[in-house]
């Protein structure tokens, strides 16, 4: 049972993973974006940060610039 169990929270990851769109205005690059403290964020982390940011997007029906809403979050723009 607890193979089973394991196998589908594998299988509903994978599909989430999978589903996870970039929009055209932000960088798909993790590199390009760094934490308050200076060091990047993980893959997961920026993925779900940018999963917040597409879904205040969605509820505010407007299209507002990705570096706003990532920047509310904590990321910012390496330099």
């Amino acid at each position: 049972m607890r193979g089973f169990a394991a196998f589908i929270v594998l299988g509903l990851a994978a599909c989430a993973a999978s589903d996870v769109v970039t929009p055209a205005s932000a960088s798909p690059e993790v590199s390009g974006w760094q934490e308050a403290s200076g060091k990047p964020p993980s893959r997961v982390e920026f993925a779900a940060v940018m999963a917040a940011c597409q879904d205040r997007a969605k509820g505010a029906g407007r299209n507002a610039p990705i570096d706003n809403c990532l920047a509310d979050l904590g990321l910012h723009r390496a330099q």
